[in-house]
């Protein structure tokens, strides 16, 4: 016996399609004309559908389509039916360390392979013991402290240099930067190298950790359709099983060697020394043993990636002007005698080489997507403007970082801009620039925990190199660099450079400044 709404279920099936047509055309026009969002600019395809905003993630361009946004529709735009972005100054205190602080949006990150919290998924309570536990990790103390470690591996990377010197007189210096950032937060995460200074292990860890960030970026973007994420994310699972095991138990082992050794009595200082004692399960404070694995192998992909981007990026500016490596090495030359001389803390004291760092971040943020907040359910008045409750807004620092309304020439390099009236260099033309618009680290109780790592690490990096070599970019037309995907960090093109020893004869032609193109 059949049964149905008609012959061969016909008319269930026409119910069925009027249904779901129905629902189209009535969230459509919800979203379009009742939304709480409904008076902010933006395309109209973005009112009512995320599908413009994750083919941009899926593309890597995600930063690029919310500057295009902000060019075409103005300072706060909707790119998505319930998410908006903007690029006003005040945004930055209003947003990120608003009081109470705005919980990340819960489908912006991919949940931990172990289940257990990090700095970088933690909200609340959770994220402010986490903090507290591993904040003097990473204070100006401790990167004082960890100077002879970081100081090693610079050596071995100038000695990696020489060595490559001996084959050729160009090189990719994107690859040797990936080696000494892996190395260098290896060895601080775990009490060991990743080896890729020495050769011994050059590729699959730095493979692995781009496969997983890009995996986690692409799957965030299908989280608010949940059977397509589960798709996505069982075949990657599936298809990554035996190297993440392997990752996860390298890192996981390394740390029970490193925890029986204890603090060391003071021999070395890495990011377990303060934390050893605060090791606990059940605890109020401190950090379960669960909780400190996931968040070390999340510092160890960070540290590694966005080092790797932002020394890159810098360098590429830097050469692609020859003037400014001129006066960087001018700085650095008569700054030191030797290289034993040129710390993280000396290099501290050298504002052309700071200015160098901080416009190489500005142009060429490693994360440069939107960091998005949800806002409260009474709403929030954000740069002076109401924003409704339960709304997604937050800040594209790739777009905020390169405005004119805060920088003047924004998509030139100009470390001038970043220099006190007092100093030879300083530039007229960027007097009354908005500095505080560059977070590179972001701001408030979620920025950065390691960018005085960072900027300690890409000083002593710089200042050893134009020291020792000559530096200039081997294909000198090469202007589509910064072109580059991001999935949730920029992923670096190869940046072929030309080495050669302090003081040889060089066959440089001047370049203009290096842009950014869009």
């Amino acid at each position: 016996m059949a049964y149905g709404f008609g012959p061969d279920g016909k008319t269930f099936l026409a119910f069925a399609s009027v249904s779901v047509i129905t629902y189209i055309v009535w969230r459509t026009v919800y979203y379009v004309y009742f939304h709480p969002l409904r008076e902010f600019p933006g395309p109209f395809l973005a009112k009512f559908s995320r599908f413009p905003l994750i083919r941009s993630h899926f593309q890597g361009k995600t930063y690029k389509y919310v500057i295009d946004l902000h060019e075409q529709y103005g300072s706060i735009v909707r790119i998505a039916p319930d998410e908006l972005a903007t690029t006003e100054l005040e945004a930055w205190k209003d947003i990120y360390q608003a009081k109470p602080q705005l919980p990340k949006d819960p489908l912006s990150f991919t949940p931990p392979l172990n289940g257990a919290d990090t700095l970088f998924t933690a909200q609340g309570a959770t994220h402010q013991r986490m903090r507290r536990t591993l904040a003097n990790a990473f204070s100006d103390k401790a990167l004082r402290q960890q100077n002879p470690i970081i100081q090693h591996y610079v050596d071995l990377f100038i000695e990696r240099i020489e060595r490559e010197l001996q084959k050729s007189t160009t090189l990719d210096i994107t690859k040797f930067y990936g080696f000494l950032s892996l190395d260098i937060i290896g060895d601080l995460s775990i009490g060991k190298s990743f080896h890729g200074l020495e050769g011994e292990n050059e590729h699959s860890w730095l493979d692995d950790f781009w496969m997983g960030v890009t995996f986690g970026s692409l799957r965030t973007s299908l989280a608010r359709f949940h059977p397509l994420e589960l798709i996505f994310g069982f075949l990657f699972l599936r298809l990554t099983r035996k190297q993440r095991a392997n990752n996860w138990k390298y890192v996981t082992d390394s740390i029970t060697e490193r925890l029986h050794k204890g603090s060391l009595d003071g021999e070395r200082w890495d990011f377990l020394t303060p934390v050893i004692g605060n090791v606990n399960e059940g605890r109020e404070e401190g950090i379960t043993r669960s909780e400190l694995d996931g968040n070390t192998l999340a510092m160890i992909i960070a540290g590694c990636e966005v080092s790797t981007v932002a020394l890159s990026a810098t360098t590429y500016f830097l050469l692609r002007n020859p003037s400014t490596v001129d006066r960087l090495a001018e700085e650095v030359r008569s700054s030191f005698q030797n290289e034993a001389e040129i710390d993280v803390g000396s290099t501290f004291e050298l504002p052309y080489l700071n200015a160098i760092i901080n416009e190489g971040l500005r142009m060429h943020h490693p994360t440069p997507s939107p960091l998005p907040r949800v806002v409260p359910s009474e709403g929030l008045k954000i740069a002076g403007q109401w924003i409704p409750g339960g709304a997604i807004i937050g800040i594209c620092p790739q777009a905020i970082q390169t405005d004119k309304a805060h920088f003047n020439d924004p998509l030139s390099f100009n470390p001038e801009r970043w220099l006190e009236e007092s100093h030879k260099y300083f530039d007229e033309r960027f007097r009354y620039d908005n500095r505080e618009a560059s977070k590179p680290f972001s701001v408030g109780p979620r920025n950065c925990i390691g960018s005085k790592l960072y900027l300690g690490e890409a000083r002593v990096t710089f200042a050893r190199l134009l020291f020792k070599y000559d530096i200039e970019m081997f294909d000198k037309s090469d202007s589509e660099w910064t072109d580059q995907k991001a999935f949730l960090i920029f992923k670096p093109t190869p940046l072929q450079v030309k080495l050669m020893p302090r003081g040889v004869q060089s066959q440089a032609v001047p370049q203009e400044r290096g842009s950014i193109n869009r």
